[in-house]
């Protein structure tokens, strides 16, 4: 089974970001909380604090308590889906995407997320759903058509996944994960020259971890297409 990659966005909207260091950010939010306790921004401030050093169960106290000092907090429940989905509790970030969608449909950020918790439990016509709805807002973000395609792929939809991986490299010629899951598909279906075209452009990129397995398989092909095996039948 393909790994997905790190895909899962950047907790980005409305967060307080500085400079300093996140133990600093961790020290100014608890001194805040300490003389502002009944205000829902400074509990989510320190959960992210705490998010951003991977303490996950007290990010997690932060943005509940947000939530519980107002229930409508969006991006506190988007980031507490991070916090379950860092923590591998799939079912509770699926639960989480889904009420900050009920409370902004209009950040797209909480359906792509959620088609990657969905990916990670095996629901791929869900997650498949959630991707294209992403893509209906942000068809440019990079990662987004490479995941979708992974979804189809796991369904043995193979065209619908090799279109998606296309249109990754429509935005993003040089994404080398999206290259590398072409070659893949043409290497199964014995379409050696397609294949050898898309594992050399991932070849391109320094350090890419495949890189070993690619030279590998690359030199399969290639000693194959010498001795007149390869090709499609």
């Amino acid at each position: 089974m393909v790994i997905i990659f790190s895909i899962i966005l950047p907790l980005v909207i409305g967060t307080y970001q500085r400079n300093s260091i996140w133990k600093s950010e961790v020290a100014l939010w608890e001194d805040c909380v300490k003389k502002s306790f009944r205000k829902e921004r400074t509990y989510h401030n320190l959960g992210f604090a705490y998010y951003e050093l991977g303490r996950w169960e007290e990010a997690q106290k932060g943005f509940e308590e947000a939530l519980r000092l107002n229930p409508r907090y969006t991006l506190s429940m988007y980031n507490l889906g991070l916090v379950f989905y860092k923590k591998g509790s799939m079912d509770e970030a699926i639960a989480c995407y889904q009420k900050a969608i009920d409370l902004d449909s209009t950040y797209p950020e909480s359906y792509y997320n959620l088609g990657i918790a969905f990916y990670q439990k095996g629901l791929y016509p869900e997650a498949i759903q959630a991707y294209q709805t992403f893509l209906i807002h942000k068809p440019d973000y990079e990662n987004a058509h490479s995941a979708l395609g992974l979804a189809y792929q796991a369904l043995g939809e193979k065209e619908k996944a090799i279109r998606s991986f296309d249109e990754e490299l429509k935005y993003h010629p040089d994404h080398l994960y999206a290259h590398l899951y072409l070659g893949d598909m043409y290497t199964e279906r014995r379409d050696y020259p397609k294949a050898l075209t898309h594992y050399k452009k991932t070849l391109e990129g320094s350090h890419f971890p495949e890189a070993k397995r690619v030279l590998e398989t690359v030199s399969f092909i290639e000693e194959t297409l010498k001795k007149g095996k390869g090709g499609i039948d």
